[in-house]
């Protein structure tokens, strides 16, 4: 569960991005710690709330409870949400795959794969990932 901390709600990320006052101080959200229970938020309200100051995102799946880096789509996240989300912001901005502990797991699931193998799974994400934003949900 989280805990509350310094741009963990929306009205939190604001105050700080206007705090500093300057175009070029962007946000990056991690959507997995939006979706964490104790947070109060949402990644969807958290996307809709930043808007066109979100320049960069964390994306991994988490059960709600851990920040558990598993790789999109395989637990509690509702990407569809979060895709209409980015959507209705016109995001634009850069996407980065956490989830390394997918990777950790993939190869102790079994040892006859390897780190390509996971790899290729992470990037198929990625990929539907995307095409959900570009094409609409």
């Amino acid at each position: 569960q989280s805990c509350f901390a310094a741009c963990a709600t929306p009205e939190s990320f604001s105050q700080h991005l206007e705090a500093v006052n300057d175009d070029s101080f962007v946000a990056c959200l991690d959507l997995g710690h939006a979706e964490m229970r104790g947070s109060q938020t949402s990644a969807t309200e958290m996307i809709r709330t930043l808007g066109a100051r979100l320049q960069a995102l964390h994306v991994h799946d988490n059960n709600k409870w851990q920040d558990s880096h598993q790789i999109p789509f395989s637990m509690n996240m509702d990407f569809v949400a979060i895709a209409n989300a980015l959507i209705e912001i016109d995001y634009r901005g850069y996407v980065t795959l956490e989830a390394d502990r997918f990777i950790e797991g993939f190869l102790v699931k079994d040892p006859a794969k390897t780190v390509d193998d996971g790899a290729r799974e992470l990037a198929d994400a990625a990929r539907r990932f995307g095409e959900m934003i570009e094409q609409g949900c």
